[in-house]
């Protein structure tokens, strides 16, 4: 039976980066929607909130490392005994049971947590842009002098 366990240590980093990058864009978000930047806080918070999703789904295989065995298990019990090695993904982060007919089938990690970081992160990224957009226009408009032609 091939295996393939989630490493504890990049585990670790993941999480440890993935935690000061949602606490640093919370920080940031909530008083930027204060001061009336409501596309860059926007996009701060939608980018938190995936890096929490993504935290969630690192602890999940965190807490399944020692049982990878017992975690496909649970997930599906008919298929259990096809199981013939496991699958780890960090990004995003997933748990494959791979069975010795040539499939798979997830466990761990909850299946909406890949949606719910992707959405984030789309909106996220679409906020920021809005936010760029919305600086240039106002920075174009209170300082005519600095147009190009």
């Amino acid at each position: 039976m091939t295996t393939s366990y989630p490493s504890v240590l990049p585990l670790l980093i993941c999480v440890v980066v993935a935690a000061v990058a949602a606490f640093g864009l919370f920080g940031y978000g909530f008083p930027a929607i204060g001061r009336g930047a409501v596309a860059g806080g926007g996009a701060a918070l939608a980018g938190a909130l995936a890096a929490v999703a993504y935290i969630w789904g690192l602890v999940s295989l965190f807490l399944d490392e020692s049982g990878t065995a017992q975690a496909c298990q649970d997930a599906n019990p008919a298929l259990y005994g096809q199981v013939s090695g496991y699958r780890v993904s960090y990004l995003p982060p997933a748990l494959d049971c791979r069975l010795s007919s040539g499939g798979s089938y997830p466990a761990a990690v909850p299946d909406f947590l890949t949606p719910v970081m992707t959405v984030c992160a789309v909106i996220a990224v679409t906020l920021a842009l809005i936010a760029v957009a919305e600086r240039r226009h106002t920075t174009a408009s209170e300082h005519p002098e600095k147009r190009t032609m």
